[in-house]
């Protein structure tokens, strides 16, 4: 199964030298996300999803200037899912073996995303998708695909 997870880019450093994640909040596709989505929503759609729920959930507690997710292909038993509409899921055993790829935010979106930041601080994740700063970050940069070996390039 594939699941994004928002982390810090020095948890993500501390993940690669070989300290096991033992529960971190991901975002998958679940059986709530695609009924959420809706019958006609097909997997490069629901992952999407997936990934931008992430997106804005890497926004809680961010330290420096770019969100970063990780990919990862975990284990059925590695996931338990909270069964709500954005697919969160929690996963144990999190391993940098697991990392397929990471997304960030490139330099330039440092400002919006900074905004976005301050604006959902406090507030729940399925809110934070409506406020207008965070709309603006979402709509206006995409988080882009990097090599798990890229790692150090997000510093």
């Amino acid at each position: 199964m594939m699941v994004f997870v928002p982390v810090p880019v020095a948890a993500a450093a501390v993940l690669r030298a070989g300290d096991p994640v033992p529960v971190s909040r991901g975002f998958a596709v679940t059986p709530s996300l695609r009924t959420a989505l809706g019958p006609g929503t097909d997997d490069d759609e629901a992952d999407f999803a997936a990934l931008s729920a992430a997106g804005v959930a890497a926004l809680a507690g961010l330290v420096g200037p770019r969100r970063l997710v990780l990919a990862a292909d975990v284990g059925d038993d590695q996931v338990s899912d909270a069964g709500n509409a954005l697919g969160e899921v929690a996963v144990r055993r999190l391993a940098w073996a697991q990392v397929q790829a990471l997304f960030a935010d490139e330099e330039v979106a440092a400002p919006a995303v900074a905004a976005a930041a301050s604006a959902a601080a406090g507030v729940g994740l399925a809110e934070a998708f409506d406020l207008a700063a965070v709309v603006e970050l979402t709509d206006g940069h995409d988080l882009l695909w990097y090599a798990p070996e890229e790692l150090d390039a997000l510093r």
